[in-house]
């Protein structure tokens, strides 16, 4: 009796294990026609590098100064505000459906100047950095007409040293 069990259970492990290999076999596509499989591995590769492209590029931010721009070539020169991007200018190619802005307003590409500061979002696409978004800022004027000053540091350590000099008696 128990012989009959033992072979009774060999024989539907033998079946199962063979049912397994064959439906895995017949999913690769075993014994098939190997040019088919390629291709068909080709075009998942296709679909995989298409999803990969709908996928946004991670946007940077870059601040500072516009050096040049050729209007023709849609390029921009920016030399950065910080260290932290860096001492070298940082080029642009500014995208076609590139949004524009001088001091909050819209703009085209003919009013980015040279001097003026700047804000660029961007994304880097095949090694070139694309501009996406430009914000642009002219140098602010009082009503006067005449520029802002910025208080220098030495402005208030001379008004310190006056009023901690004086000894009192």
């Amino acid at each position: 009796m128990r012989f009959r069990e033992t072979s009774a259970v060999s024989l539907i492990l033998l079946l199962v294990l063979s049912l397994l290999l064959a439906g895995l076999l017949a999913g690769c596509g075993g014994g098939g026609d190997q040019s088919k499989n390629q291709s068909g591995g080709g075009q998942q590769k296709k679909q995989e590098g298409q999803a990969a492209k709908k996928e946004p590029l991670p946007r940077k931010i870059a601040i500072g100064t516009v050096r040049a721009f050729k209007d023709d070539k849609r390029r921009l020169s920016l030399r950065p505000a910080s260290d932290a991007q860096g001492k070298k200018p940082l080029g642009f190619k500014v995208r076609k459906n590139a949004q524009i802005a001088v001091d909050g307003e819209k703009a085209d590409f003919a009013d980015i100047k040279a001097g003026q500061q700047a804000q660029i979002t961007y994304v880097v696409k095949q090694g070139v950095n694309r501009a996406v978004v430009v914000h642009l800022f002219n140098k602010q004027t009082s009503k006067g007409g005449e520029k802002t000053k910025q208080p220098s540091k030495d402005d208030g350590k001379t008004n310190q040293s006056t009023e901690g000099g004086q000894k009192t008696g």
